[in-house]
This record gives structure tokens, sequence and C-alpha cells, in this order.
């Protein structure tokens, strides 16, 4: 049983190996993935579908992150990432336009494909920084690119550091807030970079906009932010289960006997995740955190208040 096992194990480990070679290459063919991952026997009635929804899922816990485009499935992070700097990003930049010059064809698909391969071995930084200049229009590229990885390494080193803060910003209600907190992390959110902290009470998660940041002040006491309460578990059922698309930060923990799913979430902005969920209504119910849970009733009983 145990010899049974083992060559199941790497059979899939060498199929997943051989799928990320193929990624590697370009963009793969829906047909090509599909005929590759039921040894070229899919009649079309087989669970190859939800064997591939698990390759993708186990991909995307080491970070390599695939998308279906097209009917094609392309790889936009990579397993590896390459340091660049802001001239290196510049060069990539100018090279990138070039290609509305170039005539179609293949000396272009070429370049294209190049530079692909070249944007998805990006560290965070760069990713950030990329992230802004694609979203803004008539960006001046030597002051925004400079300021934002004078950002960039401010909040890696409040990090690093992992010393309590206590910030002093202003929420999406314009009210000052003075948070005493544990630095996690920087992410990239709505356009926007921002310092991801742990409250105080170690209940609470918040992704802190540095734009609405007043002033940041370390204290000379560690910080723990080991165990992040960013995951939160909720249930939806009915019509929304049939056609409910998850992100790429969600997986299904299973199906209930009623067609019911339990979503499991991972690191989504809590405002926006709770604003998305209160969209669904009686069709979803948050089963964990407890202080999730109490928000939500907290903003239908304020909701209810405008109908009274």
């Amino acid at each position: 049983m145990t010899k049974k096992l083992t060559e199941k194990y790497n059979d899939a480990c060498i199929k997943l190996f051989e799928f990320i070679k193929m990624l590697y290459q370009g963009d793969v063919e829906f047909k090509k993935v599909i005929n590759h991952f039921s040894d070229g026997e899919y009649n079309g009635k087989s669970n190859t579908h939800v064997t591939l929804n698990k390759y993708l899922n186990a991909m995307k816990i080491f970070g390599i992150k695939v998308k279906k485009v097209n009917h094609k499935y392309r790889m936009f992070s990579s397993l590896y990432k390459i340091k660049f700097d802001l001239d290196d990003l510049k060069s990539i930049k100018l090279l990138k336009e070039s290609t509305d010059i170039l005539p179609e064809g293949k000396n272009k698909k070429n370049f294209e494909d190049f530079i692909h391969s070249l944007e998805i071995r990006f560290d965070e930084a760069a990713q950030s920084i990329a992230q802004v200049e694609n979203s803004t229009q008539n960006l001046d590229l030597e002051f925004s690119q400079s300021e934002i990885t004078d950002q960039l390494k401010y909040c890696a080193k409040l990090c690093q550091d992992k010393q309590k803060l206590e910030i002093i910003f202003t929420d999406e209600k314009g009210q000052e807030i003075n948070l005493l907190c544990s630095p996690v992390e920087q992410i990239y959110e709505k356009r926007k970079l921002c310092l991801k902290v742990l409250g105080n009470n170690g209940t609470r998660v918040y992704d802190i906009p540095t734009e609405s940041i007043k002033s940041i002040k370390q204290l000379p006491i560690s910080s723990s932010s080991q165990a992040i309460p960013t995951t939160v578990v909720y249930k939806i059922k009915s019509r929304l289960a049939k056609n409910y698309k998850m992100r790429d930060w969600e997986r299904l923990e299973k199906i209930e006997y009623d067609g019911s799913k339990i979503i499991i979430n991972k690191n989504e902005d809590l405002n926006l995740l709770i604003e998305r969920l209160m969209r669904y209504g009686a069709q979803c119910t948050i089963i964990s955190p407890k202080f999730l849970k109490e928000e939500m009733i907290d903003r239908i009983n304020k909701t209810l208040e405008n109908y009274q």
C-alpha cells in the first residue's frame, strides 16, 4: 500500500513539474493542459477539471500564480524571483514600450514573450512599483518610482525590526485613528501601497495605505505577529454557491449535502471583504473569526436603522 501511494505521489510531482515547464515556455492551450493531466484520455465526462484545480491550488501555495486567459493558461508569478532595481525597471519599461512600434509577427511575439518572462520573475518591491506605474496615467517615473521605493524600504525595515508601532492614520471615513499595533508585511491593495499590521489586542488585521498615515512611532517593545487571524471562513448557499467564482486567495474547504460551500479566504482586505459579503445577503454566513461576525451584525443593524 505504501509503495502504491509513493508511486502515486511521484507521478503527481512529475506531472506538476512538467506543467510548470510548459508554462515557462509560454502560454499553454486549455486542451493541451487537460490532455496532460488526463494522460490523453479525457472524454469530457471525467473529473480532470477537479484534478487540474488541485494542481493549480498547490502551485498557488508555493507562490506560482497561473490564470486562464483566452482559453490558455499563463504564468503570472514565478517560483524564483529576481531583485530588479529602479534602473532595471526603467529599462524593461522602455523595452515594453518599444514593442508598440514593431509590426505584428514572430519578432514582436518573441519580444513580448521575453518581457513577460522578466515580469513574472519580479520580486515584491518590483511588482508593487510596476503595478503603481501601470495603473497611473502621466506618471513621473523619476519622482514617483523613487518615492515608492523609499516607502517600500521604510515599510520593510519596520517589519524586519519587529517592534510595536504607534500609528496615526485617517480611515476611509476621514476619521483620525491612533493605533497600537505590530507590523506584519507590506502589500499592494487597490492601487495603493499598504502596511499590514496586527492590532494590539491581537484580533484584528489592518491594511493601512501609506498615503493615509500621518505618523509612525516605533516603541521599545518587541512585537509578536506570528499568528495572524487573516483567515476568514464563510458559507455560501443556494444560487450563489452554484455560480460563485473563487478569488485567487480563496479555496474551497468542502461542499455540504445541500450544495452549500465552505470557503476559506486568506489575506483579503477585511473592509473590502465584509462589503462584498454583505452584498450576498442571506446566501452568505460568516463562520469565523468572531470579531468579523460581530462587525457584520453591527453593519446590518446600522443599515436597518435607515429604514426605521
